[in-house]
């Protein structure tokens, strides 16, 4: 039995970094594939979302990208009907390399790939591409791919097809490794299924040679202890014996009670998870968890089996992911970008979670529309201002649906505390921070605010507001103590110094770590020369949360086992993470 009530939950366990190639898929372009005419999209090296609204293609271009990469056999549905040419799908790889204008892929990539291009003009930058062509099977067979790699051609800027080019060599196809999951993923399946994921890794248990011996030599002994302890089965061998002693050729009868090669063993392993109740096997959990579990087995595939039978150099993973906020309640989804930004290699993935596309960095969501001949992609990175992401993450951030679930909620007044604190709260925390719910309303005086705070007061749900400490704060706060007959221990002022605290976040996170609120600033692009820091926050309202609360706790962790009194964070994130663990561990005091 593995027992997985405790410790940290990660996307990525294990204590070897495998030396993954140093790549990423940069772009891939498909051509009358499932109905599309042609597109194109730009991916991120880590993390790319694909929203849009059904039928918009994402689907299409997950699998489309699968087909290329190895990862599922091209059918003949990819084909498109009728359409001008056969389908192709394209695929640029860019080399994964520090911080600097020259982008130059490893040596052992290079060797591997055998011919890359340098693009466009000024510092060197290094491609390698290749077209995956489907063809319509004339014997009957289905549809059948060609890969070839392509040539970069400076006079027209693109990546050209060359006929009768050799084809890609097994070698080079092999530096990418991709996966497809469906939105029907579940690990309870798995457990049963060869050859599954979790199949390949328990085949294995990677135990040294006389350790095995000495494990399965204590297996045979506690397996005859068990027959000869056992009246049934001393009486089955007893008849089996019979048996065989009165019909010839059947040979002597004997009982093994435990398998007696470890692998043997390892097919009975069960997967259990404690939810306060008791350990229970995972096939009786929902299918939220079974999912995430499925994600969480694909990680230590990549790290302990993945390009194990080949070179030194490991494949690049690729996860292609559909849905994966399926079965999840919203609480869950809040938990998804730190599980797919730290997976193991690139992550493409669809959604139609609003909630999912809110709280990920703008810079990884591909706007996905639909006009003739294929999908319209927008890439947020390249808007204009901050104003237009802020505007769309303030349009998707409505979370009512969050309270339906929730042990608790935070009332904030911006986007930013909506975006920062939850993570903040993870990290002080653990899973008891799971179940609490930050609302943003948009200002406390709201009558947003005042419904989220009706609807816990109606379902009798611990509630706490975290509050601007200005005038406007201070008195929309009163007013809603006085509305619902609160008590003053219910607010936590977010602004900074003492005895009396003033201004929001910004300035309290501002007040504490300029030079790490700054770092924060540019991550989401240049800040102009002689910008105050705290006028470049404000400006990136709706877009500053997520980045300031992963820069913020990189640089100021919660160390385990730290008291709540500890000195090192600001008083206001001090104060909040003893509330709700007061409220969360069923004290009440930090409710009223």
């Amino acid at each position: 039995m593995i027992d997985s009530a405790s410790g940290p939950h990660r996307f990525g366990p294990g204590s070897e970094e495998p030396a993954f190639a140093p790549l990423f898929i940069e772009t891939v372009r498909i051509r009358n594939f499932r109905g599309i005419a042609d597109c194109r999209v730009v991916l991120e090296p880590d993390l790319t979302l694909l929203v849009g609204r059904n039928n918009s293609g994402k689907s299409r271009l997950l699998r489309a990208l699968a087909i290329a990469l190895g990862g599922v056999p091209a059918e003949r549905d990819d084909l498109s009907y009728p359409a001008a040419g056969e389908a192709t799908i394209d695929i640029v790889l860019a080399p994964r390399c520090g911080p600097g204008p020259e982008q130059v892929f490893d040596q052992k990539v290079t060797r591997r790939l055998a011919q890359t291009y340098s693009i466009g003009s000024g510092p060197t930058r290094e491609r390698f591409a290749w077209r995956t062509t489907l063809f319509e099977s004339r014997e009957g067979f289905g549809v059948f791919t060609r890969h070839v790699p392509l040539v970069y051609e400076s006079a027209v800027g693109d990546w050209v097809f060359v006929a009768n080019a050799p084809q890609l060599t097994l070698d080079q196809r092999a530096i990418v490794s991709a996966d497809l999951f469906h939105t029907s993923r579940d690990l309870a399946e798995d457990m049963g299924r060869r050859n599954s994921p979790i199949r390949r890794i328990l085949d294995d248990l990677e135990i040294p040679a006389d350790l095995r011996r000495q494990l399965e030599s204590r297996l045979k002994s506690l397996g005859d202890d068990i027959v000869e302890d056992s009246d049934s089965l001393t009486a089955l061998r007893a008849s089996l014996g019979y048996l065989a002693d009165s019909v010839d050729g059947l040979g002597a009868a004997s009982l093994t009670a435990l398998p007696v090669r470890l692998e043997d063993l390892a097919r009975s392993v069960s997967i259990d998870f404690n939810t306060g109740t008791g350990s229970l096997p995972i096939r009786f959990h929902g299918s939220g968890s079974r999912s995430l579990s499925a994600l969480q087995v694909q990680s230590v595939l990549y790290q302990r089996r993945l390009g194990r039978d080949g070179p030194a150099l490991l494949p690049h993973p690729v996860s292609l992911i559909e849905e994966p906020e399926a079965h999840l309640h919203p609480q869950a989804q809040l938990e998804l970008p730190t599980l797919l930004e730290t997976a193991q290699g690139q992550v493409v993935a669809t959604t139609h979670s609003a909630l999912l596309s809110s709280i990920v960095e703008p810079r990884c969501l591909r706007l996905l529309g639909w006009k003739e001949g294929g999908p319209v992609v927008r890439d947020l990175s390249g808007l204009e201002g901050e104003d237009v992401v802020e505007k769309l993450r303030r349009l998707v951030e409505r979370p009512f649906g969050e309270l339906l679930f929730a042990a608790a909620v935070v009332v904030v007044d911006g986007a930013t505390e909506r975006a920062f604190l939850p993570p903040v709260l993870r990290s002080a925390l653990g899973r008891r921070a799971y179940g609490v719910s930050v609302v943003d309303t948009n200002g406390m005086g709201t009558p947003y605010a005042f419904a989220v705070v009706r609807f816990a007061e109606r379902v009798g749900m611990p509630w706490i507001l975290f509050a601007d400490s200005d005038r406007p704060g201070r008195t929309a706060a009163d007013r809603i103590l006085q509305a619902f007959h609160g008590s003053p221990t219910q607010v936590v002022w977010s602004g900074s110094g003492a005895p009396v605290r003033s201004g929001a976040l910004e300035k309290l996170l501002c007040d504490f770590d300029e030079a790490t609120c700054r770092a924060a600033c540019e991550t989401l692009g240049p800040v102009e020369p002689g910008t105050a820091t705290l006028t470049a926050m404000k400006s990136s309202k709706g877009a500053i949360g997520h980045v300031l609360a992963r820069e913020f706790l990189r640089a100021h962790p919660w160390s385990d086992g730290a008291s709540y009194g500890r000195p090192d964070w600001p008083a206001p994130l001090v104060e909040l993470v003893t509330k709700v663990h007061q409220i969360m561990e069923g004290d009440g005091a930090g409710a009223r």
